[in-house]
């Protein structure tokens, strides 16, 4: 079955890949720094009981008063105060920059890093400004300026990590992220207190393949920030950390402002963990929740599937058709599982239901020629694919699914004619060749006589175009194994029962080249695996071979959900 599209979900979180702290401050930005401090602080504090300069009645210095009104957030009282302190003190470099701090608060920033620069030129090694300034340009997108500016400040403090969590920033925003992570390693304690950073640095982990240290740091987020929560499941969904992307989601279901969305990611990670009891257990939860939705029906299917609850999976994906009867994906997932199942009949009125409501789908006609010439019906699955051919690509199931039903009748040579012509036209499917390699020794070719020698070709393409592909192994094995040349046909067959365990085919014919080298021991081994795969139906059945090759063609070849998790 398709998997739905994981990608959809993130657009409506914070946004990890969409967040540019190029162009807009970063959340939680550290404001500028006072000159009597070695590091940045937050220039809007909770207020404190001292009184302000604007009050009139501050006991403390001038400067002291100014320092105090922008804790406290009154800016327009700081500008005033440090103007009148610069009218008789023009270069005191701490009233410079407090009030490049002041102004930067009030929103006058070309104005304020007119004074960090004024400081600047007073005394060039005062890292205090040179740090503001960069932190105003870093929040103006002005990249390169900022990034040579915070460099600056660590010839001078090395350990410094207000300029350190910046440049991990910076290079988080130009996507170096190899760049990133030494910087966000000596921002301290720094990088936790914003769920931007932590996210940032997180990423960055994850591109280096340190999942263990990304969740180290993700799991220091708070419980109640609903939001950084999905978005870390996001990013380790993205790194193939599924397991760990599922709890994510899962801690944000309850505060999420879509808990649909959360629950579905959550969903659909532990189906790709291939913990299905669990994500049976957690969309169950959702439906009882009335978080229903035909996606959510479709995801859980898969998961019915895997637990081999396969009426469940009918039902749900029935139950998907109900909700969202114009969504095509929910018809073709409900064929598939009817083709994987031989349910031909059901498979036929299902396509047929979704054909009503869209005719013009391509894949609904070419699914329906499938499930035909899985009964036999050749002409009206002619006329199907045909139908599909007209409304979309033309792709190889028609040819395929055709031969095997010519095949099947008696008609081999022509299946030979069919894909010998579409050899050329679908060069890179080795399905393809692979078919063609079995409709010629089908057509009786004996493995001795050189007309064998197109068939191993072919089936050598089919190798060379898919290395994990069983069939054409074990085919050009059985073809070596009857001109003699039975080492050669070992190493395929091996490979072939290896690929494709569950085939008694390639394991008979593997028992019959060890028996030539004596190897009984290997010889009674293969065969008892034999006499099980037949005493459970998966024995010698060419038929049941090429369809399962149908289905597995139609399967790789559907398209993917758009499933919408928002």
């Amino acid at each position: 079955m398709s998997v739905p599209s994981f990608a959809v979900v993130i657009v409506l979180g914070m946004g990890l890949g969409s967040h540019n702290s190029a162009t807009s401050p970063a959340r939680g930005m550290p404001g500028p720094a006072a000159a009597s401090e070695p590091a940045f602080q937050t220039p809007v504090q909770p207020p404190r009981a001292a009184p302000s300069a604007a009050d009139g009645d501050c006991d403390l210095t001038a400067y002291d008063c100014a320092v105090l009104s922008v804790e406290r957030g009154d800016f327009g009282a700081a500008v005033a105060g440090l103007q009148q302190m610069l009218a008789s003190a023009p270069r005191d470099l701490k009233a410079l920059n407090l009030l490049g701090i002041a102004l930067t608060g009030a929103g006058r920033i070309d104005e304020a890093n007119a004074r960090f620069r004024e400081a600047l030129s007073v005394a060039p090694g005062f890292n205090p400004a040179r740090k503001n300034l960069a932190v105003n340009e870093f929040n103006a997108g002005r990249l390169a300026p900022a990034e040579r500016r915070f460099n600056q400040v660590l010839l001078h403090a090395p350990d410094d990590e207000i300029a350190h969590l910046h440049l991990g920033e910076i290079h988080y925003a130009r996507k170096q992220l190899a760049a990133a992570v030494p910087h966000y390693e000596k921002s301290g304690a720094r990088l936790v207190t914003n769920p931007v950073w932590m996210l940032h640095y997180a990423a960055c982990l994850l591109d280096q393949g340190q999942t263990a240290r990304a969740v180290t740091i993700l799991d220091q987020l708070s419980d109640g920030d609903a939001s950084s929560r999905f978005e870390a499941g996001v990013a380790l969904g993205r790194a193939g950390a599924y397991a760990e992307a599922a709890r994510f989601f899962g801690s944000a279901r309850s505060g999420y402002k879509d808990p649909h969305a959360a629950g579905y990611n959550q969903t659909l990670m532990l189906v790709e963990a291939g913990d299905h009891a669990a994500a049976i257990r957690v969309a169950e939860e959702l439906f009882r929740q009335d978080l229903k939705s035909g996606e959510l029906y479709n995801l859980i299917s898969r998961a019915y599937v895997a637990a081999d609850r396969i009426q469940d999976a009918y039902d749900a994906l029935r139950t998907a058709v109900r909700l969202e009867p114009n969504e095509e994906q929910h018809y073709l997932d409900l064929a598939l599982i009817c083709l994987d199942h031989e349910n031909f009949d059901l498979g036929l009125e299902i396509v047929d239901v979704g054909i009503r409501y869209r005719p013009e789908a391509p894949d609904l006609h070419l699914y329906r020629g499938v499930l035909l010439v899985m009964k036999g019906l050749v002409e009206p699955a002619e006329r199907e694919f045909e139908q599909a051919r007209t409304l979309g690509p033309d792709g190889p199931v028609p040819y395929v699914a055709l031969a095997m039903a010519w095949m099947q009748s008696g008609n081999t040579p022509k299946a030979v004619d069919l894909l010998r012509g579409r050899m050329k036209a679908s060069p890179r499917d080795a399905i393809v060749p692979f078919m063609f390699g079995v409709a010629l020794m089908r057509s009786g070719v004996d493995p001795t006589d050189d007309g064998a020698m197109e068939a191993m070709r072919a089936f050598q393409d089919a190798i060379r175009l898919d290395p994990q592909l069983a069939g054409p192994r074990a085919e050009l094995g059985k073809i070596l194994l009857g001109r003699g040349d039975t080492p050669q046909a070992i190493e395929h067959l091996e490979r072939a029962v290896a690929l494709d365990p569950e085939n008694a085919a390639p394991a008979y014919s593997l028992a019959q080249a060890y028996r030539r080298t004596g190897d009984t021991a290997r010889a009674q081994e293969l065969l008892a695996r034999v006499s099980r795969l037949n005493a459970e139906g998966r024995g010698d059945d060419p038929d049941r071979e090429l369809k399962r090759i149908v289905v597995r063609l139609v399967r790789e070849g559907s398209p993917a959900s758009d499933g919408t998790g928002r």
